[in-house]
């Protein structure tokens, strides 16, 4: 025998070819070797075949490292790891699990508790890896509002940081709040409007807030009461001052602003579940210096940027960007001062950027 026909016996033996199947997902059924089985995606994770759990529903409060989050369940909370069967399913994402999350977990092996199911999100509230393959990171799920925190100074208020906070909450569906810190620094109250009357007139809640004075902070509890809130913004603008003025009992670490380059330093180590004493939650999240939208997110813009919404039904095309189009609704209110070309040129960076 040729040895080239002793390669191809040795190649060809014991394997099988030419199988037609109707749904390659029906292999998912079988009891069989892993080799055969298809790909495990996340909408089959509610799939199990343990017997004798003794399954509870909780909520997630804190995400440890080595899969291992903090769970409350009836109030009590317990460290529960992640099933390894979960961990086999592609969520299309680096983190399973997110603050805020509701679980069932398996109390039938105590002390040593297993997160099986990760049940379905009202909504997210998501950031992206920069780069090419853009990895989503879930910051937190089933919330009602996002806070947006911006100090007026130390560091300087940024507008186009707002725009892109609002944008992210209407893609996915959380209505937005805007919070101003540090408001006992503000020397010219007129500059008020210059910079935030454009987010009045169109409806967004805005909140004043000084923790120092105590301006506006009974008017942002009553915004945070009964409701799931996410706090999100830039390092230094006072996010956990906020929270310790409501919780002092929390003792939440807080760190000074450089003088340098007037950008604060994260206190806010990772995402964490809060209730608040007089009603809901708070999900205080590490300071986010830039948002990075999905590339995916670019045709919405023209549609979810602050009060565009609205003016592109008036274009002419269907599809129009607002940039090199002619009969443009939103280029025509630049225009009559009826939008600011600040917030006209913030609209373009976005756009840029993605």
């Amino acid at each position: 025998m040729k040895q080239k026909d002793k390669k191809r016996l040795k190649r060809d033996s014991g394997r099988l070819t030419n199988i037609d199947l109707p749904d390659n997902e029906s292999l998912d059924d079988i009891q069989g070797t892993p080799e055969y089985k298809a790909k495990r995606t996340s909408t089959k994770s509610q799939i199990s075949l343990k017997n004798n759990l003794e399954l509870k529903v909780g909520r997630i409060l804190e995400i440890k490292s080595n899969y291992q989050n903090v769970v409350d369940i009836e109030g009590k909370s317990y460290i529960c790891s992640l099933s390894g069967r979960v961990k086999q399913y592609q969520f299309n994402t680096n983190i399973l699990t997110s603050v805020g999350d509701y679980a069932e977990v398996d109390m039938s092996n105590a002390p040593v508790y297993r997160i099986e199911n990760i049940l379905p999100r009202k909504n997210s509230l998501s950031r992206f890896n920069e780069g090419k393959f853009q990895r989503e990171i879930v910051v937190a799920s089933n919330i009602d509002q996002v806070i947006i925190t911006a100090s007026w100074k130390m560091p300087d208020l940024k507008p186009g940081l707002l725009d892109r906070y609002i944008c992210l909450s209407s893609i996915y569906g959380i209505d937005p709040v805007i919070c101003i810190t540090k408001m006992d620094l503000c020397d010219f109250p007129e500059d008020i409007e210059h910079y935030l009357g454009y987010y009045q007139r169109l409806g967004i809640p805005l909140v004043l807030t000084s923790v120092e004075s105590g301006e506006g902070m009974e008017d942002l509890k009553a915004i945070l009461k009964d409701k799931e809130s996410v706090f999100s913004g830039q390092s230094g603008t006072g996010k956990t001052s906020i929270v310790n003025y409501y919780e002092p009992g929390l003792k939440l670490s807080t760190g000074e602003v450089s003088h340098y380059n007037e950008k604060g330093r994260h206190t806010t180590t990772q995402a964490i579940l809060i209730p608040w004493s007089f009603g809901g939650y708070l999900v205080d999240t590490p300071g986010i210096k830039t948002i990075n939208l999905h590339s995916e997110h670019k045709e919405l813009i023209r549609s979810v940027f602050p009060g565009f919404g609205e003016l592109s039904l008036g274009c002419y095309y269907r599809s129009c960007t607002h940039t090199h189009e002619e009969d443009c609704a939103v280029k025509k209110a630049v225009e009559k001062d009826f939008v600011p070309i600040e917030r006209y040129d913030s609209y373009l960076r976005i756009l840029e950027s993605i």
